[in-house]
């Protein structure tokens, strides 16, 4: 079987973020896929706009 996960890039306005959330919590829960999310994938002192660009391309 392989690990190979589906990714999933959450983009997403402000007002949006307690949902996001949630789905970012049940997409993970599954196992098979790989959410991402900001508050979630971030490190402290990455650079946010670098970062989810090269996440949103499939860049890693």
């Amino acid at each position: 079987m392989s690990d190979l996960k589906l990714r999933v890039f959450l983009c997403h306005a402000s007002q949006d973020k307690p949902i996001v959330r949630e789905l970012y919590q049940r997409l993970n829960a599954e196992g098979w896929i790989d959410p991402w999310l900001d508050e979630e994938k971030l490190l402290p002192g990455q650079d946010w706009d670098t970062k989810t660009r090269k996440q949103s391309y499939g860049i890693l």
